[in-house]
């Protein structure tokens, strides 16, 4: 009886019969995430990696089940687990460039706001409460997750499945649930490796009073049935094998940020960050979350928790926690008291909608900042790598490196190379002709991760990374193998014009072989010196 009470007073209190202010709401915030969506760089760290990946499954029409691209992990099992993202951006980039690329994750961040309205609107959230959590939900999909990235996949599958399963809760609309469920599991296995937390909202159906066994049946079989709409549907086990196994780069002390342990990284994370994660935690301690009968708390709890457990293991998993928690914040915020004066009432709406402008402000600044680049594809470290990238583009076999980046991979590949995990995907797309020994991805092996490891944290003994049998070598001017190459004499560095008046990268070419003949694949050193310097 009193779960009953507690949906039939959401229900009443929600304030959804002004329909024409929560539409307002709706469309002002679709068009705020549009717009920074289109302002807002391209310049993720993956990015050019995930469109490389697009263009070989495009070029091959196949999804890679071997390693494709770097010499280190050649013969390597490897799965392209957002294959249907980098398809997308594959095609964006091809119909337009980064315009298209803009357009695209425009689309998707309205996406995004669209998703966390409907869930609003099927589990009758207050008004406020609905304006609250767009306005955290964008915050954090806008700035602490700016990218362009798969993620934003789930940003908007998960509140899917979250409306979908309140829609079968109450009995209303339930096969377009269903058919929304199914589309948005199907989607979510296709570009995300975390689609299995799309099975966190079937807690609506479980903490329910008394639970409806053919609920739970009907939702976790649509669920289940898109799931199964994947090409590695059998390669399932062995995917997920190759990316939660051991890796140098992966563990609790790792180089990469994004890995670092949560509340490692709360330590010195911004204001803002550490607000979230404070929120996040309180939602267990506060009286809205003791309001709900046991059966409630029992199971929301446990989809609070399985969040805080991704969490606590990386920061990346922040974005993913929130999403895993969105009903229980969503109660807490309507718990707070709404001003009673007429003047508040009546200022408070325009406030919250200049705020929401507002946010606006920072992807501007951005914008006007990257204007002055003029890199045809932005990346966190493009500037630095421009004369590197220059010579290179000298020295390449052919001028066109579209049909090179088509036709990438490691058997095709003209030459290795050794690059660092920070740069490995940009120097993937930027030199298609050269296999380089890692890039983004945190699947390498010791060989290859143990040295990134190592020289980043600066822990146990120094390991150089492979060298063997490789042409060129782009590490950072800090980077403890430098002094290893500058020994040799079978390695020459190529003299580069400094990037902001500093030298940032340094570029080895080597000039003999293994047996001390020239190099015969060595360009003319001059020329290309030449063609970097302009």
């Amino acid at each position: 009886m009193k779960a009953a009470d507690t949906e039939q007073s959401e229900e009443t209190n929600s304030g959804w019969g002004r329909g024409g202010a929560c539409l307002a709401d709706l469309w002002l915030w679709l068009a705020v995430a549009g717009l920074v969506g289109l302002l807002v760089p391209l310049d993720d760290a993956d990015l050019p990696l995930h469109l490389l990946t697009g263009d070989w499954i495009r070029a091959h029409a196949a999804l890679p089940v071997v390693e494709p691209f770097a010499w280190t992990r050649a013969g390597a099992p490897y799965f392209a687990y957002s294959w249907l993202p980098q398809l997308a951006y594959s095609w964006a980039w091809q119909l337009g460039g980064a315009s298209a690329l803009s357009l695209l994750h425009s689309a998707l961040l309205m996406g995004v706001v669209w998703a966390l309205w409907d869930l609003a609107r099927v589990a009758q959230w207050s008004l406020w409460s609905t304006r609250l959590m767009l306005s955290l939900h964008m915050l954090l999909w806008m700035f602490v997750q700016p990218a362009t990235r798969p993620q934003l996949v789930l940003a908007i599958a998960l509140p899917i499945a979250w409306a979908s399963a309140f829609r079968v809760r109450h009995n209303r609309h339930v096969l377009s649930a269903c058919a929304a469920l199914i589309c948005a599991s199907a989607v979510a296995v296709n570009s995300h490796l975390l689609f299995p937390l799309m099975a966190a909202p079937v807690v609506v159906l479980l903490g329910a009073t008394p639970v409806r066994r053919s609920s739970v049946a009907m939702w976790v079989g649509c669920l289940l049935l898109g799931w199964l709409c994947t090409p590695y549907l059998f390669q399932l086990p062995a995917l997920f094998r190759l990316n939660f196994g051991y890796n140098a780069l992966f563990n609790a002390a790792s180089p990469v940020m994004e890995h670092e342990a949560g509340f490692v990284f709360v330590t010195h994370a911004a204001v803002g960050t550490a607000l979230v994660v404070t929120l996040l935690l309180l939602q267990p301690l506060l009286p809205s979350f003791a309001a709900r009968v046991s059966r409630e708390r029992w199971w929301y709890g446990l989809s609070w928790a399985a969040g805080l457990v991704l969490f606590g293991l990386a920061i990346r998993g922040l974005l993913l926690w929130w999403l895993l928690a969105l009903p229980v914040v969503a109660w807490s915020i309507a718990a707070l008291p709404l001003p009673r004066t007429r003047l508040v009432q009546r200022v408070l709406p325009w406030a919250w909608g200049v705020g929401v402008v507002g946010m606006l402000g920072q992807p501007l600044r951005l914008r006007a900042e990257q204007g002055a680049t003029r890199l045809e594809l932005p990346h966190p470290e493009a500037r630095a790598l421009a004369p590197v990238v220059a010579w290179l583009e000298c020295a390449a076999p052919s001028r066109d490196l579209a049909a090179m980046r088509r036709e990438a991979g490691v058997e095709r590949a003209v030459m290795k190379g050794t690059a660092s995990f920070n740069t490995g995907s940009y120097l993937a797309w930027a030199v298609p002709y050269v296999s380089w020994s890692i890039d983004g991805r945190t699947i390498f092996p010791d060989s290859v991760a143990r040295p990134e490891a190592r020289q980043e944290l600066r822990l146990g003994a120094m390991l150089h990374p492979p060298l063997h049998d490789v042409q060129v070598v782009v590490l950072p001017v800090a980077h403890a193998t430098n002094a290893l190459l500058t020994a040799s004499q079978e390695w020459q560095r190529v003299v580069l014009p400094p990037a902001d008046s500093v030298a940032a990268y340094a570029l080895w070419w080597r000039t003999r072989g293994a047996e001390g003949g020239k190099d015969a694949a060595s360009p003319s050193i001059a020329r290309c010196h030449e063609a970097s310097a302009r």
